[in-house]
C-alpha cells in the first residue's frame, strides 16, 4: 500500500509533466513527416511511412523506424509509431523544460486526445522520470496513468523519480 508521502510524491511528480505533450498551439501548425518511404492506401486514406521517419508539428517531434497515419470509423486521426524506441519531444507552452518520452510504440488518438506509450515506456521532464510497460495520457484532463513492467518477470511495478529541487520548490 502506498503511504500518504509516496501518493503526494507522484502527484508532484506528474505535475512536472504540465498540460498538453499533443495539445496546444501546436494543433493548429502544420504536420511535416519525412521518411525514406511512403505509402498511401486509398480509399481509407492509411499512409505507412518507413525508414528514418521524423514528424514536426510545431514544438512536437516524433521520431520513429515507421509511423502510421490513419483514421478511425470516426474520421479521426490515429498516428502509430514504432521503433526501437520511438521518441516524442515537445516544449510545453507554460514549462521551462521540454518532455521526452520514448516506447516502443507511441499512439496519439486525436479524438480522444490520448497519448499512449507502449513497452518500456518512459517520460522525462526537467528531471522527474516515469517508467513503466505502458503510459497513458489523457490531454484534456491532464491525467498520467503508468502500468509496471511485466518484461522484467518481477512484479509489475511502475518507476518514479522525482528530483529534490521539485519537493523543495513544491512544484
Amino acid at each position: 500500500m502506498m503511504g500518504r508521502h509516496h501518493i503526494s510524491a507522484l502527484c508532484v511528480c506528474l505535475s512536472l509533466f504540465g498540460a498538453a505533450a499533443v495539445h496546444s498551439a501546436n494543433t493548429d501548425q502544420p504536420i511535416e513527416i519525412s521518411a525514406d518511404s511512403a505509402v498511401r492506401e486509398e480509399p481509407s486514406g492509411k499512409t505507412t511511412y518507413s525508414g528514418d521517419v521524423v514528424l514536426t508539428q510545431g514544438s512536437l517531434e516524433i521520431r520513429a523506424d515507421s509511423l502510421i497515419f490513419s483514421f478511425d470509423g470516426d474520421k479521426t486521426t490515429l498516428i502509430t509509431a514504432k521503433g526501437n524506441p520511438a521518441t516524442l519531444k515537445q516544449q510545453p507552452e507554460n514549462a521551462d523544460a521540454p518532455i521526452d518520452a520514448s516506447a516502443t510504440m507511441i499512439e496519439y488518438h486525436e479524438k480522444s486526445e490520448r497519448v499512449r506509450l507502449v513497452g518500456q515506456a518512459k517520460i522525462l521532464q526537467d528531471g522527474a522520470v516515469i517508467e513503466g510497460s505502458m503510459i497513458e495520457y489523457l490531454v484534456g484532463t491532464q491525467r498520467v496513468m503508468a502500468a509496471g513492467s511485466p518484461e522484467t518477470g518481477a512484479p509489475q511495478r511502475v518507476k518514479v523519480t522525482i528530483p529534490p529541487n521539485a519537493l523543495r520548490d513544491g512544484k
